[in-house]
């Protein structure tokens, strides 16, 4: 395809967000150019848990995970203290999309076909290294590619999605409230015959180096091509994090799985990578007069588990939303409605789960909620609902009273 000196939209990061946005822009009839630092080449391991919400999404965006090869998931074995309790996927969707496991490797890969199938163009290895301001305007970035050569682009709107911790984002204001939680966490593949498992496994509140609990939970994948994705995150509101080696506590965990799972814990396929997570809508601002910033560059990840998939698509969504309707109009100021429409879907959602975090983050009330919860398998299905953010509207089960009651509380709660 050949590349354009100007855009309508120019998209940073070629993921879950900027694809999302990128793939219904150009559907409808945009030019959209989405830069993307990698080559295409396979990551390091990361989640690769699609969650129901998150396999909507992208049938939505025309991909089918079947031919895609993930792996069908019917819901989580949740783990504390020697006990299990099975939770399938709450029924609450007009679809009956079920979970799935797929590398974000090969998810990211399918979007970014599914982009170009659709009119986007999509360059590899172009890494935007800053933005082009005219009079306070971002109106384009300059770009870096990997053999060297080096370019610009004009652009009349530009989403800024290029993952956790953002170096575009931040060059335009962006910034994490550091006093709300952030997650920690490490993953790696092994390999094991019980990769076509059609449960995932939860163990919440794995063991730190003393044998307590921490604020955070044990993962394996089964991925259906003969691998595990195992990992585990800590929230940083655990009040013991900084004695926390992330990496360690992935080896005690893997360890502590392995058999269950038929896997030799020393045969890591991949090194593990320890990564930091802004979640609970903790970045700001989220909008410039020319530009939007979406999926974990906004620190949309899920903060009762960190998870980012879903939240990345459904604010790239938002985003094209907001972005057709100011290249449609020819107004920039329709981008102000971008930050309300989040604040909307999530903003209270997030609150919650900044106030449960901090909740669980000291020792007493973290054991005392495992202990006492793992014992009932109705409050592991609505621990379940809440943490993928599955409640269903209009109906008063203990998941939706909880949430409610806890929505209330936070509702008077300072704003962390």
């Amino acid at each position: 395809m050949t590349e354009r000196s100007s855009t309508d939209v120019l998209v940073v990061g070629g993921g879950p967000a900027g694809c999302s946005a990128a793939i219904r822009l150009a559907a409808m009839g945009h030019q959209v150019t989405v830069l993307e630092r990698s080559g295409g080449e396979s990551p390091v391991a990361r989640g690769d848990l699609l969650v129901p919400a998150a396999v909507d999404e992208l049938v939505d965006l025309g991909l089918n995970l079947n031919a895609l090869g993930g792996n069908a998931i019917t819901g989580s074995r949740l783990w504390h203290g020697g006990r299990s309790v099975p939770v399938r996927w709450p029924d609450t969707r007009s679809s009956q999309s079920g979970g799935a496991v797929l590398r974000r490797s090969d998810l990211n890969a399918a979007l970014r076909k599914r982009a170009v199938a659709v009119g986007a163009d999509v360059r590899l290895g172009a890494r935007a290294t800053a933005p082009t301001v005219e009079r306070g305007f971002v109106r384009g970035a300059s770009i870096e590619y990997r053999d060297g050569s080096a370019s610009e682009i004009g652009c009349r709107f530009l989403l800024v999605a290029d993952g956790a911790n953002s170096r575009f984002g931040r060059g335009l204001g962006t910034h994490r409230d550091r006093r709300w939680p952030y997650a920690i966490s490490a993953s790696t593949y092994v390999a094991s015959e019980r990769s076509t498992d059609s449960w995932i496994e939860t163990s919440l509140g794995p063991s730190d180096a003393n044998g307590h609990p921490v604020t955070g939970h044990g993962w394996v994948h089964p991925v259906g091509d003969g691998t595990l994705n195992v990992g585990v995150t800590v929230l940083s509101s655990y009040r013991d994090v900084r004695g926390v080696n992330i990496v360690k506590l992935l080896d005690s965990f893997a360890r502590s799985v392995a058999q269950r799972w038929q896997f030799d814990p020393a045969e890591r396929l991949v090194e593990p990578v320890r990564r930091r997570t802004p979640v609970g809508g903790s970045v700001s601002p989220t909008m410039g007069a020319t530009f939007l910033v979406a999926g974990d560059a906004a620190g949309m990840a899920n903060p009762f588990n960190s998870h980012g998939v879903r939240a990345a698509l459904a604010t790239g969504r938002t985003a094209a939303d907001v972005l057709n309707e100011a290249l449609t109009v020819g107004n920039s100021t329709t981008l102000q409605r971008y930050p309300a429409l989040l604040d909307e879907a999530l903003g209270r959602y997030h609150k919650v789960g900044r106030l449960t975090a901090r909740f669980l983050g000291r020792p007493w009330p973290l054991r005392t909620a495992l202990t006492v919860g793992i014992r009932s398998d109705a409050a592991m299905g609505a621990a379940v609902r809440i943490a993928t953010n599955e409640l269903r509207d209009g109906e008063a089960g203990g998941a939706e009273r909880a949430y409610r009651l806890a929505a209330i509380i936070a509702r008077f709660a300072p704003s962390w």
